[in-house]
């Protein structure tokens, strides 16, 4: 909490704000709900975005939190803030198509390159203007999102440093059809395991390996089970502040201006020690265990996203507008191309 107010003290300084001590009632609640710990870097977010919040609007807003899935899982928060129980909730990567279909773009593997393509695309018209029809036939708006890591491949058969190395890897994989075609395509063999019997089965062999963000695979101790390590990054964790499309609109300008600041603000923090942790201290305490850790070179990166690109278009044009999927991968090579230019 302390760092989150840090953050929150700096930020009111740095846009000259002034907070004054407002003893009146608010006139509106925002009820928040996440999944994960009070010790998590997206609940230090949720904090300053309460601080922030409370504070910007004088008072005017009044910001309860509900961590650790007091209010239910992630779909349960959605659901609750789309019936307008709550006006807050936490989405990610793998819940918003079940609310709005197009957002299971942001799931696609290899779409991102890295962090920044990411913010660029979420910043784009075309993203806005997809996340305007999804709180138009929702009732539900993004605010902010960030990324809490990337998955990775591990394994225990050899390092993976190009799509070839796939071949004849049995890979665990959730039952999405999206990661079966991904590991498909470079030639493993893509094994959907439930979560609880992950470990087991690395640990007895009935799978050679799995992928997870970096963090889980600390957390889950699969370095105990796991020897290659590759950090490719095939698919981005994004963690989503999702508020009521009517409750927002309720708000004056002003106030809406305020509370979308305040999310901006909390995705920024957690993605700043989401960042250090994944790039420093994860990678450094994984090797520690024993793990070999390999980061692609730019073109072995390559093998992978030119093994996938195929497969995973060919999906999202049977489960999605064909004009917008090709309209997203648009975006990003323009996102890509802006970024070289600006490298030269």
């Amino acid at each position: 909490m302390r760092n989150g107010l840090k953050i929150f003290t700096v930020a009111v300084m740095a846009a000259g704000l002034v907070v004054p001590a407002i003893a009146m009632a608010a006139d509106y609640t925002i009820r928040a709900s996440h999944s994960e710990a009070p010790e998590s870097p997206l609940h230090k977010g949720y904090l300053v975005f309460k601080a922030y919040v409370e504070g910007a609007s004088g008072g005017k807003i009044d910001v309860v939190i509900s961590p650790a899935g007091q209010l239910g899982s992630i779909t349960d928060g959605l659901e609750q803030a789309k019936a307008g129980a709550i006006q807050i909730a936490q989405g990610d990567e793998q819940t918003l198509d079940a609310f709005y279909k197009p957002m299971m773009i942001l799931a696609t593997p290899y779409l991102f390159a890295d962090d920044e393509e990411a913010r660029a695309f979420l910043a784009s018209d075309l993203f806005k203007k997809t996340n305007d029809e999804m709180a138009a036939k929702s009732g539900l708006r993004l605010l902010a999102a960030a990324s809490y890591g990337f998955r990775d491949f591990t394994n225990n058969v050899r390092p993976i440093k190009s799509a070839a190395d796939m071949k004849g890897i049995r890979m665990r994989v959730p039952p999405s059809p999206m990661s079966l075609a991904m590991v498909e395509a470079m030639g493993g063999s893509p094994t959907p395991i439930p979560w609880a019997e992950l470990y087991g089965a690395l640990q007895t062999g009935v799978v050679d390996g799995q992928e997870n963000p970096l963090g889980v695979i600390f957390d889950y101790s699969f370095y105990q089970v796991q020897k290659y390590l590759t950090v490719d990054n095939h698919q981005l964790g994004l963690n989503s502040i999702i508020i009521s499309e009517p409750f927002f609109q309720r708000l004056s300008p002003e106030l809406r201006e305020v509370v979308a600041v305040g999310a901006q603000m909390a995705a920024a923090t957690e993605y700043g020690e989401r960042n250090y942790q994944s790039r420093v201290v994860t990678v450094d305490a994984l090797r520690k265990k024993g793990m070999e850790v390999y980061f692609p070179t730019p073109a072995e990166s390559a093998t992978f996203r030119d093994a996938v690109k195929g497969p995973m278009q060919a999906y999202l044009n049977k489960e999605l507008d064909p004009t917008f999927v090709k309209a997203v991968y648009a975006e990003i090579e323009q996102i890509r191309a802006a970024r070289a230019s600006d490298v030269k």
